[in-house]
């Protein structure tokens, strides 16, 4: 069965650190990797932790087949043929699960320039405290944050949209109509039946939470430092609580 690896070399755990210039054309902030080349994440981006001041990423292993870049380990395809457990890489694998200042995932373009920032880790679970660090890193690395997004959604407490368990819940027209029948049946206790066979009708599809990623609300960096300044102003003075 899959386990999730936790570093606990520190030799390792600072081969994950990272990079980041701000471009002087226009302030974005362009992450490095460990050979001091710009990472591209894609779509899905790159798990970070930003821990005594360093920022540490890499991609998020669910299905790994070897550790990198930190060499040979545990989570080596060597040890998986040997029948050892996969290891599977998130934010608690940096340190082993130790405190950090903030998590999340990175996205960054072809060329390197960070593009959005999420504050997404179901191990740490970041809230402002966590973002407010994170922006004041990359401000003090020079980034101008009005040059990405950041997600809101967990901190506005936006409501993450329901759909049916293997799909957006939309349906062939006509099963609509059968899911009515055989709940309305269901209701009054009656059990729906197939070719007179007395076979119960299958059950309501399964509902569940759409993932974060389809729920984003997005708001400039810039933007979401100023709520977020005045907002513990704001606490300081005790007009919130």
């Amino acid at each position: 069965s899959d386990t999730v690896l936790y570093i606990t070399n520190p030799e390792i755990s600072a081969s994950y650190a990272l990079g980041i210039v701000a471009d002087p054309a226009d302030g974005s902030g362009i992450i490095l990797d460990w050979n001091g080349n710009p990472i591209n994440t894609g779509e899905e981006g790159w798990i970070f932790i930003l821990r005594d001041h360093v920022l540490y990423g890499s991609r998020k292993v669910t299905a790994p087949v070897g550790l990198a870049p930190g060499g040979s380990d545990s989570a080596s395809p060597a040890a998986s043929s040997a029948g050892k457990p996969r290891q599977r890489f998130h934010h608690s694998s940096f340190f082993g699960g130790k405190a950090v200042a903030s998590a999340g995932i990175f996205i960054t373009n072809e060329r390197g320039r960070l593009t959005r920032l999420y504050p997404h880790s179901g191990h740490y679970r970041p809230g402002e405290a966590h973002m407010q660090r994170a922006l004041f890193f990359l401000q003090q690395h020079g980034v101008e944050l009005s040059t990405f997004s950041v997600d809101m959604q967990q901190i506005f407490k936006v409501s993450r949209k329901f759909a049916p368990k293997g799909g957006d819940g939309s349906k062939v027209k006509g099963e609509k109509q059968k899911d009515k029948e055989n709940n309305a049946m269901v209701g009054n206790g009656k059990h729906a039946q197939v070719n007179g066979q007395g076979k119960h009708a299958p059950s309501p599809q399964i509902m569940k939470k759409s993932k974060k990623t389809d729920c984003l609300h997005l708001m400039g960096g810039l933007e979401v430092a100023c709520f977020l300044a005045h907002k513990a102003v704001m606490i300081e003075k005790g007009v919130f609580h």
